[in-house]
């Protein structure tokens, strides 16, 4: 009797948590969630990523034949993440952050791939990856050229940045390093957005003496260089900081596979090849 019991509270057990993992599975399909085994389920993981010329730029052909490709940094690590898995990618790509966390919360995306510098506050909202790169937040503004008259401040230390207006994009995690430096000089720095702007149009105004200062990650604003010889991105604003990419607290078995994939990926001649190539390191 005690073994036909025990053989039924086992029975019972068993189904109790086959029911439990159904009605998991039902809730996360009702409510959208994914995690990635309904990723893997699909064949697809929908990826955002930040409208800039390092992260993700669409090439055009100048041909009848419809033959545009994308590339950039984010565009070709997550490609290979894909391959591995056998997975299509469905890219979208995003000027503003805060939008961009909105369609993360609500599984509009599985995947954020951005430039996100480490905060402690901002792991409560996003689960982060190990680290992709580290890098540092520069201040763009003009260089000063003899013969040319131009009467802002040349910046050359943090505490320049005093009762000066400084732009970002909209949306910019960058705000809170600014906010930080508001405390550490103990003096007001007025923040800027400029709605649907992006760095690479931030980086031309610039240029072009329509604003003054910019702040933006300093690989970025490497490339972005190339094409502005009169700007000047020699003052860094911040201390090299950890940089990542981040999910969906609900989606730790996705966390795992990007940071095993990382982990090897990181350490390759491909991911080597491409850090190169679209950061413009030597």
């Amino acid at each position: 009797m005690t073994k036909r019991l025990t053989y039924i509270v086992i029975c019972a057990a068993i189904l109790g948590i086959v029911a439990l993992i159904s009605s998991v599975r039902h809730y996360k399909k009702v409510c959208g969630e994914r995690d990635f085994e309904e990723i893997e389920e699909e064949g697809v993981i929908n990826v955002i990523v930040e409208d800039n010329k390092m992260s993700y730029i669409t090439i055009q052909c100048d041909t009848l034949v419809e033959c545009d490709s994308l590339e950039g940094l984010q565009v070709k690590m997550v490609e290979d993440f894909a391959h591995r898995h056998s997975l299509n990618v469905k890219f979208i790509s995003e000027r503003n952050l805060d939008k961009a966390m909105e369609m993360l919360m609500n599984n509009q995306v599985d995947l954020l791939a951005w430039h996100l510098p480490v905060y402690n506050d901002m792991k409560e909202t996003v689960s982060y990856t190990i680290p992709v790169f580290t890098s540092r937040q520069k201040l763009v503004q003009r260089r000063r050229k003899p013969g040319v008259v131009d009467t802002t401040m040349f910046i050359v230390n943090q505490l320049d940045l005093a009762g000066q207006h400084i732009y970002v994009a909209p949306g910019s995690i960058f705000k809170h390093r600014l906010h930080y430096l508001e405390k550490e000089i103990g003096d007001t720095i007025y923040l800027h957005e400029i709605p649907d702007s992006n760095d690479d149009m931030l980086f031309r105004m610039v240029s072009d003496t329509v604003i003054n200062y910019f702040v933006c990650d300093e690989y970025v604003a490497r490339v972005l260089q190339k094409d502005y010889p009169n700007v000047d991105i020699s003052t860094a604003i911040s201390f090299t900081q950890n940089y990542s990419w981040g999910v969906r607290h609900s989606s730790p078995d996705l966390l795992d596979s990007i940071n095993s994939w990382l982990e090897v990926f990181l350490e390759s001649k491909a991911y080597n090849k491409i850090y190169r190539k679209y950061t413009g390191v030597k």
